[in-house]
């Protein structure tokens, strides 16, 4: 688990780069909850994420995996930023992160949507 996660660095680096917390989870393959739990230092980067999240930031991943309070920095700054998909040919579909992101997005828009009609009905009552 990460020692310490600079929550004002990463806000500063991604307003500079008029980038969100989401823009970050996209980024990185990670959801919106992913990366809540990394602001809030209930889980740490793995090597690619700390890769990824470099590249949009236009800093070294040695500078993200010491910001992020990763235990071991070196082991991010090492790992390759692409890992291969297990049992799978390239020209197959590929359940990944991002596609699991941009699902849990999407049940999310729609429980707001439901919320809100929930809400209107309430209302009518």
């Amino acid at each position: 688990m990460g020692i310490f996660f600079d929550q004002d660095w990463f806000d500063a680096r991604l307003k500079a780069a008029g980038l969100t917390h989401a823009s970050m989870a996209q980024a990185a393959g990670m959801t919106i909850d992913e990366i809540d739990m990394v602001f809030r230092d209930q889980r740490e980067l793995e090597g690619p994420e700390v890769h990824a999240i470099a590249l949009i930031l236009s800093v070294e991943p040695s500078e993200v995996a010491d910001r992020a309070g990763l235990s071991d920095p070196g082991a991010a700054a090492a790992a390759p930023l692409l890992r291969p998909a297990r049992g799978v040919e390239p020209a197959g579909f590929v359940v990944t992160r991002e596609v699991i992101g941009g699902i849990h997005e999407r049940l999310d828009r729609l429980e707001r949507l439901i919320e809100v009609v929930i809400q209107k009905v309430d209302r009518l009552r």
